[in-house]
């Protein structure tokens, strides 16, 4: 079975007023499974304005929601984003060939901007083609 390392993210921008948003991360190959192993979150964004992060990930044919906690929080000398919030972590997700991976930012206070970074990484493995025998 062939793997390959694999990385990839984006970035969710909310700004004043809005309280959620959802981006696609990237589409897993339809040839391949990913095996996600590591994330990092890096946002910037408001004093005591605590968000919500999640990754949504197929396997076998369900979606999946993963919330994550961050790990720190620190005061930055940026005017638009007073605040960072980070944290990375092992984890092991697997992923659906063809499947969106999807990452939710929400937060209750909408008041400022907000600026989420995500990467994950992991490997992609080849997927064989099923025989008569497997199914």
């Amino acid at each position: 079975m062939a793997q390959r390392p694999f990385q990839t993210g984006a970035v969710v921008n909310l700004s004043n007023g809005e309280s959620s948003k959802e981006v696609t991360i990237g589409t897993v190959p339809t040839n391949k499974r990913f095996h996600v192993k590591f994330l990092g979150i890096n946002g910037f964004g408001q004093p005591n304005q605590p968000l919500f992060y999640a990754v949504h990930v197929t396997t076998g044919s369900r979606i999946g929601i993963y919330p994550i906690a961050p790990s720190g929080s620190a005061g930055i000398a940026e005017p638009e984003f007073p605040a960072r919030y980070f944290g990375s972590q092992e984890i092991i997700l697997y992923a659906d060939p063809g499947s969106d991976l999807i990452f939710t930012v929400a937060r209750k206070d909408t008041t400022g901007n907000v600026r989420v970074f995500i990467d994950l990484c992991g490997i992609l493995v080849d997927v064989r083609a099923r025989s008569r025998a497997d199914r």
